[in-house]
């Protein structure tokens, strides 16, 4: 009888039936989407989402964001996710924007992060935000380190949702076709803001490309982006002008892409 027990015991343990379902079989992806669409509905069940995010393993996260793209998709829509969220509970928190995208208002995996910490710790790979993207940061977390994507890619600045009405639309990213996305979502946004007026040879730009212009490789990387995006034509060289950012509130600026 205590044999039959002891090999019933094992069977279970190698199928997984013991095993507690939050700490193994949490699917993260999938509670990032359920979290996006939760939040783009209005669902009072994006704070149980929320909460799920909070206590996430975070050994678990990292196995499960196993690749650039996967994580790059991830925390996209955690950043997107995560600003509608909070300003949609409280709109005023808006009025000061600099304290707002500086608060460790958001858990994840257990780790308190701020808007900015998401943005430039995370997916910009730890710059520091005041430098155009040139100078790294000097303090960085453990967490930090563990989760920061290894590339720079210019595009999440056209796909990153802060709540200002000159911010790219909110889309959800999947990690199988990013790439494509992120080269819609650039076009889009390039398309409704990015101007060239050939009579002068100049081209009028978001105002995103001078603040994180390394990222762009410089103003010849953002040249040559406006050609590759056919905002300016091929062989020319425009004198490049950055316009104004609009930084009035608009949520529940979604699109599909």
């Amino acid at each position: 009888m205590k044999l039959l027990i002891h090999n019933s015991l094992v069977t279970c343990l190698l199928l997984g039936f013991i095993i507690p379902h939050n700490v193994y079989s949490q699917d993260y992806i999938k509670l990032s989407k359920d979290f996006f669409i939760a939040v783009r509905n209005k669902n009072s069940e994006a704070s149980k989402y929320a909460d799920q995010l909070a206590k996430a393993n975070p050994d678990k996260l990292k196995l499960q964001l196993s690749n650039e793209k996967i994580a790059k998709a991830f925390w996209i829509n955690m950043y997107n996710s995560y600003v509608q969220y909070s300003l949609s509970k409280n709109p005023e928190l808006f009025d000061d924007r600099s304290t707002f995208f500086k608060t460790e208002g958001i858990t994840i995996a257990g780790q308190q992060l701020s808007p900015d910490d998401i943005e430039h710790g995370i997916i910009r790979h730890s710059k520091n935000k005041l430098s155009m993207g040139y100078l790294g940061k000097i303090s960085i977390s453990d967490f930090e380190k563990k989760f920061r994507l290894e590339d720079v890619d210019y595009r999440v600045h056209f796909a990153l949702n802060c709540g200002a009405k000159s911010c790219p639309s909110v889309a959800f990213y999947n990690a199988e076709n990013i790439d494509q996305q992120l080269n819609k979502s650039t076009l889009l946004y390039l398309q409704k803001f990015a101007t060239y007026t050939a009579k002068t040879n100049v081209a009028l730009v978001p105002v995103l490309c001078s603040w994180f212009k390394a990222d762009f490789e410089g103003e010849g990387g953002v040249t040559r982006m406006l050609i590759k995006y056919s905002i300016v034509p091929a062989g020319k060289s425009p004198t490049v002008k950055y316009l104004d950012y609009d930084w009035t509130l608009s949520l529940g600026n979604y699109s599909d892409l």
